[in-house]
């Protein structure tokens, strides 16, 4: 797992979609990110912050394959 400074650039998945975002603050096992062009901030895990889009569009595809599909009658 990939530490993260303030300041650098990371990957989260909001909503659906992987988002580009900037470490503005660190707390004990949480990062803060600001997404580039917004106000306000996201607390993350460690787990859920990736270093790049391609990693974070992977872990997306992952989540959405182990999904169950629900079937209606």
């Amino acid at each position: 797992m990939k530490r993260y400074g303030i300041g650098d650039t990371c990957y989260i998945i909001e909503d659906g979609e992987v988002r580009r975002g900037r470490v503005s603050a660190k707390k004990e096992n949480s990062y803060f990110i600001q997404f580039v062009g917004s106000c306000g901030a996201l607390q993350a895990d460690p787990k859920d912050v990736y270093a790049t889009p391609e990693e974070a569009q992977a872990a997306l595809e992952r989540e959405e394959n182990s999904r169950p599909h629900v079937g209606y009658l």
